[in-house]
């Protein structure tokens, strides 16, 4: 099926689960269970918007426990992620999602972990995402574990993929 028919189709299933809350807070406790969280130093997440899986519990969470984390910014057609050390160095940038504020751009990927929002993904780990090609753009190079992050209801079959789309290593889900 056409990539924008289904994105279309599950951002409108997104935007009526309900127990939004409780399901975040399940896969949140997934999340912070996987082996390659607890073995990773570094955090590379996205900063939810309102209808995504909320990352702001494993933001906060993991710079309470010790370990770096980095969020994404859009610079042209790539995002680069800089570390953060609290939620109050984010501001709205680029699509209306918060950014980081701060200059320290991550070049060393060494012992992290990436959680990948998306709008759909497959049994085979496939995803779909919002159609600008940001992430499989990153992930092209990123050679750690790719985590994405999504509702049951937003496993689809499968998915048409392209060459330049990146597989997850996991998907994590309610």
């Amino acid at each position: 099926m056409n990539k924008q028919i289904l994105r279309n189709k599950y951002l409108k299933i997104r935007k009526n689960i309900n127990n939004k809350k409780e399901i975040d807070d399940i896969i949140f406790n997934k999340v912070i269970s996987l082996k390659e969280y607890k073995e990773s130093n570094l955090v590379l997440t996205y900063v939810s918007l309102k209808d995504e899986v909320d990352t702001f519990k494993l933001i906060e969470y993991s710079l309470k426990i010790g370990k770096k984390v980095a969020v994404p910014k859009c610079e042209g057609d790539i995002i680069k992620f800089y570390l953060i050390s609290n939620l109050t160095d984010l501001k709205k940038g680029k699509f209306n999602i918060l950014e980081p504020i701060t200059n320290n751009v991550v070049t060393d990927f060494k012992n992290s972990i990436c959680i990948i929002p998306g709008v759909a993904f497959d049994k085979q780990n496939n995803r779909i995402g919002y159609g600008r090609g940001f992430y499989d753009k990153f992930l092209h190079n990123y050679d750690g574990t790719k985590v994405g992050l999504a509702y049951k209801e937003c496993i689809c079959e499968k998915i048409d993929i392209e060459k330049t789309d990146i597989k997850m290593d996991k998907i994590v889900c309610d």
